[in-house]
């Protein structure tokens, strides 16, 4: 195998077949593993945690227990708090649904898709042509004191990384390419608009969370926009770096493989030349001395008119094969080009509107998502049961000299502490902190004096000896006589309490837009009011709320 062609790697193949099966397989392994990381990744966190001696179960049954108020022991909050992050996943609602509609619809990206799998075969369909096609140009031109073997594979190595390297420059100018469509759509919005209604200069405001979609619906289009799109520069203005570099490595590498094919072909024509000249000079030798041999006169003009001959021929050559390497030039630019026309096409340039396609492109209706989500939360649920019991059994069969863990194992107290169970425990947790937080002077007491500004409690640590119990919040705090009298609530000010989500008023229906409005008339705060709502959501998902379910079973 001395030179590089079709013949050559298809033998380099089959003398190979196992590794180039083994890479074939590692890589699509490798795109399936990334399609579906998040399955993938939560199914090897549940094999690890069952693993025998090293897993999570087993390591965590082999530390020191505690039991904290609520008698939940420190290594089942540990072990089901890591299924609660996959939980949390799915305890979204209808409203859920309807803000990532809205999001997409302001993003300016309602219509569009992420890559498709047909396409990411067509990427890598082209990155392998575009490999070969580096590897013919090359392949005359590699080391010339290396062997065959390691010239080929010299080769093969460095035109699948100019080929990578295309693929990635062409990759950023497509997303470079939909973010200035974007960009300049919000620019052409804002100077369509009266000047005495927007703002001097264009300017991207605070990032909008997905949940939070509703809550600039009466902000300009534009800011509606430029709030979504990331990556937003000062000036608000289309972006160019990456469009340059993949412009200058596209017109080199054309250029760059037209020039070296140019001077393979000089190189050939040389070879052929003196090739054809050696082959006449040889036929005239052997007719020397006949009796029919032309005179000098006649020779001369028959030599003159084969060496116009083979120039004709070369010509001809020259110009075809220049041709020929234009064309595979211009196949090349037109396959980058293919590559950022798929690039911008295929992309979300909004912070989170791959989030919100996924949760409202996988399933038709919002009914539907929530059929969907309520399987994945019993199944989640279950594998969470499965290992807090594991994990109780372990528990239970080692000597404990900690009281307290030891009553928590016993079959009666332990009955109620499973993963619905924690959920609930959780929620009650960040309601606790919720109440912490007061609700701002000005909704507290609108006709009070002015006076200094007041710091959060949640800022203000009081010596232990000065503080209420810390198992119970007291409805009021009586401020100590000591420095923290100035953190000590404005005159009027109703006193913070700790609200049980399953005892305040239901609101998970209630939409974003009217949160605002709702906190002030149930005297709360807006952060507060939002908290709650999204206990109670998690709740009446697990069946818990509204309380009066629980008072009928009792």
């Amino acid at each position: 195998m001395e030179d590089l062609s079709l013949a050559a790697l298809k033998s380099l193949i089959l003398a190979n077949q196992m590794l180039t099966t083994g890479i074939i397989s590692l890589l699509v392994s490798a795109v399936v593993i990334w399609k579906h990381w998040e399955q993938v990744s939560y199914f090897l966190i549940r094999v690890w945690h069952s693993f025998p001696l090293i897993g999570t179960v087993a390591r965590l049954s082999r530390k020191p227990s505690s039991v904290d108020s609520d008698g939940w022991i420190n290594h089942e909050v540990t072990l089901a708090n890591v299924y609660y992050r996959e939980f949390k996943k799915y305890m979204k609602g209808p409203e859920a649904y309807n803000a990532s509609l809205d999001y997409l619809a302001k993003a300016g990206e309602a219509g569009r898709s992420p890559r498709p799998a047909w396409v990411l075969f067509l990427v890598v369909g082209l990155v392998l042509i575009e490999a070969m096609g580096f590897a013919y140009v090359l392949a005359g031109w590699m080391n010339m004191d290396a062997s065959t073997n390691d010239r080929h594979l010299l080769t093969a190595g460095t035109a699948i990384l100019l080929a990578v390297a295309s693929a990635i420059f062409a990759e950023a100018a497509g997303h470079t390419v939909h973010h200035n469509t974007l960009i300049a759509r919000a620019r052409h919005w804002w100077q369509g608009e009266e000047p005495s209604k927007r703002s001097r200069t264009l300017k991207a405001n605070k990032a909008i969370n997905l949940e939070d979609s509703f809550s600039d619906s009466n902000s300009p289009d534009y800011e509606q926009l430029l709030a979504r799109v990331k990556d937003v520069n000062s000036n608000v203005s289309r972006k160019f770096l990456w469009l340059v570099i993949c412009g200058a490595f596209v017109a080199c590498m054309a250029v760059g493989a037209f020039v070296v094919r140019s001077a393979t072909l000089d190189s050939i024509e040389t070879e052929m030349v003196n090739s054809m000249k050696a082959e006449a000079s040889v036929q005239a030798d052997s007719g020397s001395g006949s009796p029919f041999d032309l005179p000098e006169e006649s020779q001369a003009i028959n030599d003159e008119a084969e060496d116009a001959t083979i120039e004709d021929k070369m010509a001809a050559i020259r110009q075809a094969s220049l041709t020929t390497y234009i064309m595979l030039s211009l196949i090349y630019i037109a396959i980058q080009g293919i590559s950022i026309w798929l690039a911008s096409k295929y992309h979300f340039a909004g912070t989170h509107s791959h989030t919100a396609w996924r949760l409202t492109h996988e399933y038709a209706t919002a009914e539907e998502m929530m059929d969907a989500m309520d399987q994945q939360r019993t199944a989640i649920a279950s594998h969470a049961d499965d290992k807090l019991r594991r994990l109780q059994t372990l528990l239970s069969s080692r000597d404990h000299t900690n009281s307290g863990v030891l009553s928590a194992l016993e079959g009666e107290n332990s009955a109620h502490r499973n993963f619905l169970g924690y959920v609930e425990y959780k929620a009650g947790k960040v309601s606790q902190k919720a109440a912490a937080q007061p609700a701002p002077a000005a909704q507290q007491a609108p006709e009070a004096a002015p006076v200094a500004p007041v710091a959060p409690v949640a800022q203000v640590e009081a010596p232990a000896a000065t503080l209420a119990p810390p198992a119970q919040v007291e409805p009021q705090v009586e401020a100590p006589a000591a420095p923290a009298v100035a953190a000590a609530p404005a005159p009027g000010a109703e006193p913070v309490a700790a609200i049980k989500a399953s005892d305040f008023h239901d609101v998970t229906g209630l939409p974003e837009e009217s949160l605002a409005a709702a906190s002030r008339a149930l005297n709360v705060s807006e952060a507060q009011l939002r908290d709650i709502r999204e206990q109670q959501q998690a709740l009446k998902a697990l069946g818990l709320f509204p309380a009066k379910k629980e008072e009928v079973l009792s």
